[in-house]
């Protein structure tokens, strides 16, 4: 009996311990539940619970300095659906498959996962998303969703694109500005927080949370819209007609305060459309290259080859050198003839040779400038020392980053005082032996119009919030005084003579004083030798508020590949036109043709009487085929209160007719009286300028117009030394 109850009270008391370690493990398991592990599954809970809906920000807007808009958001939608609750798969997929013409197979497939939401299509217009609402009310349709999106729009379409850049689907920024500054342009994204039940449906209550998203911040430019407009026009041009051609460069500042007012590279592309190429030669090869070949060809064509690529300046570097001999005491007389071109230079046992087959002779430092000499500045380089030249190359930051902050920008590599040879030394006082970027060497050049001083590039001007409050302002930073402001008036003074009289006299510009230099630079050597041709200017001459550095990179048109020849005329142009532009006061007066005729404004009248008018005044005109004096005139070409030498002609234009284009014929290298009649029998206008042989024509040759149009032709000496 005594072990039956010792038996039993064992047992009670196991199972009481059995029960006591049951409680502990329960409350243990109801803590770790509740403390432990409380915020996490709280959040699962609540994710459960709730649908979380991300509210895309408004990226930030770019701007030009003028507040012109480069790169903008515009509204966009989103088409998604919520599986489960879809009622009919197979007619919602058809159905969104016929109004956004999407694959039916690829929608069906995400219609029928069993995900809590799938994405349909992003980035889509109002336009689109409305045919989808009205479709869903009009067959009650169930689970699909429409969310309000952005997307990034480039209203210039290709303008300025390699600086811009663009983005990728996800608005995130992936070349040019739009990446650089990805950080301040992005914003910060908002939600929607919406309760929902074990389906995945909304609940019917009105329990929503929304957490505004935050607008990107705006970016303001020193770009000038206007000025960015002129350069890529004539750099299009000068495309055309150097072809075959390589690429092209152009970069415009203000050399005062260091501004980007204009940075084109051609060819361009559509940062609308990124990945659709450009380059002519790709398009023939691009259905044979590698997918590896694709990708180098797209990021050569997104690449701002002004600061991405480096190349051998050439002749435009003779400025520098000039500026260190003359701050040296090297030079004290510009216009001392202290100088002899044989045609060569022998330096370390090599014959360098100068561009010129034909000897210079005997020439001062200004007119070995004119001249584009190349032993007169292998001479100078060589009296300069290495020690003293390579000390002021590093002063004007010559191969290095110039600080732009521009993505993508390089430096480029120069002989360095242990490396150098006399040689070395010998070429690189005309600008040849090292690399740098275009940014770079026009940046060197600045210092020449700004009384000496090295200056850190601008592309930014400033940066504001959306409610126009300025977060952060980029002012002008000073590098440090390179040069004298004395011997800097002198270098440009020796760069003024180079327009005036010597190889950059197609830059010339009625009215005003330009200083340029020409450049031819090989690239390479052997049987990969090429050329760039170049040409930099400073506008005014006087005081300088316009640099431009234009590189044409490996032409080989019938126009040949020397700067002056085929660049200098173009850069002309460019500064008649910016000049024009900003209102520069002109250094003096230019006395008008005479005998010119303004066309009369004949619009709106009836054709009888309108081409008495035009008769009466001393001009002729050409209309379509079909003409009756009773049709209204619409429009002439060229436009009421141009001016046209008598006999000049005017299109005129009749309501209901289709107006035809006639191609502009190529007048390059001809006289005056050739390109008068050869323009004529076209029907076409001519407004000359200069003596000689035509250098330059605007609209270029090829172009389509109407008849009546004004085609500009620049005229130049015939047989200049253009190097």
């Amino acid at each position: 009996m005594n072990n039956i109850e010792a038996g039993s009270k064992k047992r009670i008391v196991v199972i009481f311990i059995f029960f006591i370690l049951l409680l502990f493990a329960l409350f243990w398991r109801m803590f770790y539940l509740q403390v432990v592990k409380a915020e996490e599954l709280s959040q699962k809970a609540y994710n459960q619970q709730t649908k979380n809906s991300i509210i895309s920000p408004k990226r930030g807007t770019i701007y030009d300095k003028n507040g012109v808009v480069l790169a903008k958001s515009v509204s966009v939608e989103t088409i998604s659906v919520t599986p489960k609750n879809v009622k009919n798969k197979e007619k919602t997929a058809e159905g969104l498959s016929e109004i956004l013409g999407m694959d039916y197979d690829s929608i069906l497939g995400k219609v029928n996962k069993t995900s809590v939401e799938e994405v349909i299509a992003k980035k889509l217009d109002k336009e689109i998303t409305d045919k989808v609402r009205e479709w869903v009310k009009e067959e009650k349709i169930s689970g699909i969703n429409i969310y309000e999106d952005t997307k990034r729009y480039y209203p210039k379409g290709n303008f300025l694109s390699q600086v811009i850049g663009f983005c990728g689907t996800d608005n995130q920024g992936l070349e040019g500005l739009e990446a650089k500054y990805e950080s301040l342009l992005k914003g910060v994204p908002g939600r929607r927080i919406t309760s929902k039940d074990a389906t995945g449906k909304d609940m019917p209550i009105d329990d929503v949370t929304y957490i505004p998203s935050e607008d990107g911040t705006n970016i303001y430019l020193t770009i000038d819209e206007r000025i960015q407009y002129i350069v890529e026009k004539y750099l299009s041009q000068a495309m055309e007609d150097n072809k075959p051609v390589d690429y092209g460069t152009c970069i415009v500042m203000n050399p005062q305060n260091g501004d980007i007012l204009a940075m084109a590279t051609a060819p361009d592309y559509d940062p609308n459309d990124p990945f659709t190429i450009t380059n002519a030669n790709d398009i023939l090869k691009w259905d044979k290259y590698t997918s590896a070949q694709k990708t180098t060809a797209l990021q050569n064509m997104w690449k701002n080859k002004c600061v991405a690529d480096t190349y051998e300046p050439g002749s435009v570097f003779k400025v520098i050198t000039s500026a260190i001999a003359i701050e040296e005491g090297i030079i004290t007389n510009v216009d001392s003839k202290d100088f002899k071109c044989t045609g060569s230079l022998k330096v370390d046992e090599w014959d360098i040779s100068c561009w010129r087959t034909t000897p210079h002779g005997v020439q001062s430092l200004r007119q070995g400038l004119m001249n584009s000499c190349n032993p007169v500045y292998m001479t100078v380089a060589l009296r300069i020392g290495a020690q003293k030249f390579y000390s002021y190359l590093s002063a004007f930051g010559i191969s290095k980053s110039t600080g732009s902050g521009i993505i993508g920008e390089t430096s480029g590599i120069i002989h360095t005082l242990k490396t150098a040879s006399k040689s070395s030394l010998a070429t690189a006082g005309f600008g040849q032996g090292f690399t740098l970027t275009p940014l770079n060497m026009l940046n060197a050049v600045c210092s020449i119009a700004n009384g000496g001083k090295i200056l850190t590039p601008r592309l930014v001007k400033r940066i504001e919030d959306g409610n126009g409050n300025v977060i952060e302002n980029y002012d002008t930073n000073v590098v440090k005084q390179v040069i004298s402001k004395e011997t800097s008036e002198k270098v440009l003074e020796l760069m003024e003579s180079v327009v005036s009289d010597g190889t950059g006299r197609y830059a010339q510009v009625k009215g005003y004083n330009i200083a340029g230099k020409t450049s031819t630079a090989e690239q390479g050597r052997g049987d990969s030798k090429t050329y760039v041709a170049s040409f930099v200017a400073l506008a005014p001459a006087e005081n300088p508020q316009v640099a431009i550095l234009f590189n044409l990179y490996n032409p080989r048109g019938v126009n040949g590949h020397q700067g002056g020849g085929i660049v200098a005329p173009v850069v002309g142009k460019v500064l008649a036109d910016i000049l024009e532009y900003l209102d520069i006061p002109k250094d003096y007066s230019v006395k008008e043709e005479e005998n010119k005729i303004v066309v009369p404004n004949i619009t709106n009248k009836k054709f009888d009487d309108a081409k008495k008018i035009i008769t009466n005044s001393g001009l002729r005109y050409v209309v379509e085929n079909g003409a009756t004096d009773d049709l209204v005139v619409t429009a002439t070409v060229p436009k009421a209160g141009e001016s046209l030498p008598e006999k000049g002609v005017v299109k005129i234009q009749l309501e209901g007719l289709t107006s035809k284009k006639v191609e502009v014929p190529n007048v390059r290298k001809q006289s005056k009286e050739n390109v008068k009649d050869i323009i004529s029998k076209k029907n076409l206008n001519v407004k000359l300028s200069g003596n000689g042989v035509a250098i330059f024509q605007d609209p270029p040759a090829g172009t389509m117009v109407e008849e009546g149009t004004i085609i500009s032709v620049e005229f130049g000496s015939n047989g200049i030394d253009v190097q």
